[in-house]
């Protein structure tokens, strides 16, 4: 039996939706992309002619009555509105990290998809990517003994805004409200932690914001030397529990002119070293009692840039009827974490997670016969 494709759309035609409208109309058979929006009629129609999709407003994606997935990928300060119309139009909804701004707009985003009986994803989708899959495999087959804790570290150059074209990339994206690294690139390691380990159950650490008012530093740029405000946190450091007893430290600055990223789980007999989690198939490690580091063999799909697989997860879980590997709870059990840091800053005090979730599950390499990428998501 020939199973339909789902009619797929999306919102925000920005940089990141190159990826996505490419890997939606190419890799994954199950999604039949059809239409763009932007509020910006020009990106949307440039995006459409490349892709040869529909260029169309935001009104006539959620009034398609064939639309069954839109996938949101406008600035954060604009997700939750863009979320909850895409929830209350009774499609599903799978939006670009973090959910939205606040716990009371996370709240209500999750009570309007139960309402309306639509499922919610919200990215990063790189867990369900090669290297990752690869180190679950690695955890649940205890082949590092029993994790005892797991150590993240990043630091990446977010205050260069580079020539007059990227200036409301960065400045909507990543300096504004909401849009800070932990709230960006944080997502990437809070969810590969969180496949491996589950939900997390308290957190204490600290932020800060550095240099609010700071000058346009690239010449090219027309504002060279001016000032512009930074609306968000830049720099985190934090020390958490997982329910299963894994203990956690996580660091995170866009303050630093290279890029450093460190990411490593330790066991009672042997230490894991991931890749960017940011990427798909990035080479992992292991280093075993008594033995040098090895590089570990990735035998799962999606080594290439997969970005939209989550999407692909969720129309085979509408088709399939089993649920997504993007659970919503996941997402909201991110951004209350990153909450709670702040909370745990200003109160200085452990900060108790109210959430769980169940960890997803995993895209096992049986799945794959080596041909069909695709075939290890419809095997649920």
């Amino acid at each position: 039996m020939k199973i339909k494709p789902v009619k797929t759309a999306v919102i925000g035609c920005g940089d990141i939706s190159h990826t996505y409208l490419m890997n939606l109309k190419d890799t994954f058979s199950i999604i039949d992309l059809v239409g763009c929006a932007d509020m910006v009629a020009e990106k949307a129609t440039a995006q459409a002619e490349k892709y040869e999709i529909k260029c169309m407003t935001t009104e006539e994606i959620l009034n398609d009555d064939e639309i069954e997935i839109v996938v949101n990928l406008t600035y954060p300060t604009s997700h939750y509105e863009v979320s909850k119309a895409i929830l209350e139009a009774g499609k599903h909804c799978y939006s670009e990290k973090m959910m939205c701004l606040t716990m009371e707009q996370a709240d209500d985003l999750m009570e309007t998809a139960k309402r309306n009986n639509v499922r919610f994803c919200v990215a990063p989708d790189t867990f369900l990517g090669a290297s990752q899959q690869t180190a679950r495999y690695i955890i649940d087959k205890g082949l590092i003994g029993q994790p005892i804790s797991v150590i993240a570290y990043l630091s990446r150059g977010y205050h260069m805004i580079k020539e007059d074209k990227d200036d409301a990339v960065r400045k909507y994206s990543v300096m504004c409200e909401g849009g800070g690294i932990p709230y960006d690139m944080g997502g990437y390691y809070l969810h590969q932690m969180m496949n491996m380990f589950g939900p997390i159950n308290s957190v204490c650490g600290y932020t800060r914001t550095i240099k609010q008012n700071r000058p346009y530093l690239n010449p090219r740029n027309s504002k060279f030397n001016d000032n512009f405000f930074v609306n968000t946190i830049n720099s985190m450091t934090c020390s958490f529990e997982f329910d299963c007893g894994v203990l956690g430290m996580f660091a995170v600055s866009s303050d630093h002119m290279t890029k450093e990223t460190v990411f490593k789980v330790i066991g009672t007999e042997g230490q894991l070293e991931l890749g960017d989690p940011n990427e798909f198939g990035d080479s992992v490690y292991i280093t075993k009692n008594g033995s040098g580091k090895m590089e570990f063999p990735i035998s799962h799909p999606y080594k290439a840039s997969s970005r939209g697989i989550g999407v692909a997860d969720m129309a085979w879980g509408i088709r399939t009827d089993r649920p997504n590997r993007l659970l919503p709870e996941m997402g909201y059990h991110a951004l209350e974490f990153v909450k709670a840091v702040e909370t745990s800053t200003k109160e200085r005090r452990f900060v108790e997670l109210k959430t769980k979730f169940e960890r997803p599950v995993p895209i096992y390499s049986e799945y794959y016969n080596g041909t069909s990428a695709e075939r290890s998501l419809f095997l649920y």
